[in-house]
This record gives structure tokens, C-alpha cells and sequence, in this order.
């Protein structure tokens, strides 16, 4: 089983705290093939079958991505071949069936693959408390179920529980096919999944490859155990050399 983990070209970090988080929810590290814009063409041809697509934190989602513009004072750091990498691979796990995890930025990039929007600036929309850089295991807040709170894949999840905060953007307007599960206590929603059907498709505003808590812990193990599933691919795993 491969897993392809999408990452920034200047975030090599991120090898290290995922290949962590993977070993803790009982996974093997050398089922993550970690991909970059840098590194797309040498590891992901139209031929390669993935397990499971996983998009780490980054950049800020250009905002012509969801007809917006820049907001006037706000500090964007967009990538265009982040952006770009990380819709392909959407497109490719919407059209093979592949489960999706999306981490930070990579919650905000799912919601506006699907058709949502996102606030600029947390602190500019009155909303504070959410970008805390250090230390990384830093737990900021509270976040709350809505519903069922996720499903099956949140089923080991408290009703409310402590999570890490590193965003200073978040989700606005919700993609007409994602429902939002959890939220901080000011509204702001921190984690989404699709709305219908048996397909694992999540994003997380929060870096749970930093905690080891049990339920952040759970998330990755839900979300292997997806990828694991029946509905997931079915077929032959392309073998990828030097992945890493």
C-alpha cells in the first residue's frame, strides 16, 4: 500500500513529523510516498495507483482559486505549483475513489477544490487565538462535534477535545459537498468531511503529526484503515524507488 503525501518543495520537515505520526497509529513509514511540485514527474505518472492522497500544511490558497482577491493589508504567502499539485491530485482521487486527508492548509485547499471559500486573515475577521507557532505541541483550544461528528472515522473521538493551532486562514463559506464536523468555540470550523456517501474525505485545521494524544492518533489510524478498505483501490500498488 502506498499513500501519497503531498508537501511544499521548502518544508522538508514534514518527512519526519508524518513518518512519526504514521509509526504512531500503527503504520508502516515506507507506505508514505512523500511528493512535491519539484518532485511530481519522477514519482506520479497517469499509471500510478495510490492508496490514499494526504496534503500536508503550506502555503495560503490563492485567492482567485475562490473568485476572491487579495484583501488590502493581508499577508499572503501563495505557492501557484502547490496549488496546482494539490488539485491534481483531488482531481485523481475524486476520479479513482482514493480517501483524502487534508492537514492545514491542506483543509483550506479541499474546501475550495469542492467550491467553498476562505476568510483571509483570522485576526482581521475579528477571530483570534489561532496561530500559536511554538512549541508545535502547543494545545491552543477546545474544538466541539457538530452532529455526528464525523462518523464512523471520528467514532474514538471525545465530543470535545484540545487541539494545536498554526492557521491564520480558515474555512468561510462551506463546499456544498462537505458538512463541517468540528468547530472551535468561536465558530470557526476546524475540521469537514464529505457529505454523502462511504469515501474518507477529511480535512483537519489543526497539525495532529504533532500530538500524540489518542484521538489525534485515531485520525491517522481511521484514515490508514480507509485507505486499507475494500472501496478504496482496488487493483495492483505501483512500486515507486526513491519515493523518499
Amino acid at each position: 500500500m502506498q499513500i501519497v503525501v503531498i508537501r511544499s518543495d521548502d518544508r522538508p520537515f514534514e518527512l519526519g513529523r508524518f513518518d512519526a505520526a504514521w509509526a504512531r497509529a500503527g503504520g508502516d513509514p515506507f507506505e508514505l510516498v512523500f511528493v512535491t511540485p519539484a518532485t511530481v514527474d519522477e514519482l506520479v505518472t497517469p499509471e500510478t495507483v495510490f492508496a490514499g492522497v494526504l496534503l500536508t500544511g503550506g502555503p495560503d490558497v490563492e485567492p482567485s482559486r475562490y473568485g476572491a482577491t487579495p484583501q488590502p493589508g493581508v499577508r499572503l504567502r501563495v505557492d501557484a505549483r502547490r496549488d496546482a499539485l494539490d488539485f491534481a491530485m483531488l482531481e485523481r482521487a475524486e476520479s479513482e475513489g482514493w480517501p483524502v486527508l487534508g492537514v492545514c492548509y491542506g483543509c483550506q485547499v479541499l474546501n475550495v477544490f469542492y467550491g467553498g471559500t476562505l476568510v483571509q486573515d483570522l485576526e482581521r475577521a475579528g477571530k483570534s487565538g489561532h496561530y500559536v507557532a511554538e512549541p508545535k505541541d502547543h494545545l491552543a483550544h477546545v474544538v466541539r462535534k457538530l452532529g455526528r461528528g464525523g462518523g464512523r472515522w471520528l467514532d474514538s473521538c471525545p465530543e470535545e477535545f484540545q487541539v494545536n493551532s498554526r492557521h491564520h486562514q480558515a474555512i468561510a463559506d462551506v463546499a456544498p459537498s462537505l458538512d463541517v464536523i468540528l468547530t472551535a468555540p468561536d465558530g470557526v470550523a476546524e475540521a469537514v468531511k464529505m457529505r454523502r456517501g462511504n469515501r474518507f474525505v477529511m480535512g483537519v485545521q489543526w497539525h495532529p503529526e504533532n500530538l500524540a494524544q489518542a484521538e489525534h492518533v485515531g485520525l491517522f489510524r481511521a484514515f490508514r484503515a480507509a485507505c486499507q478498505a475494500p472501496f478504496a483501490v482496488r487493483g495492483p500498488r505501483s512500486t515507486i524507488v526513491g519515493a523518499r
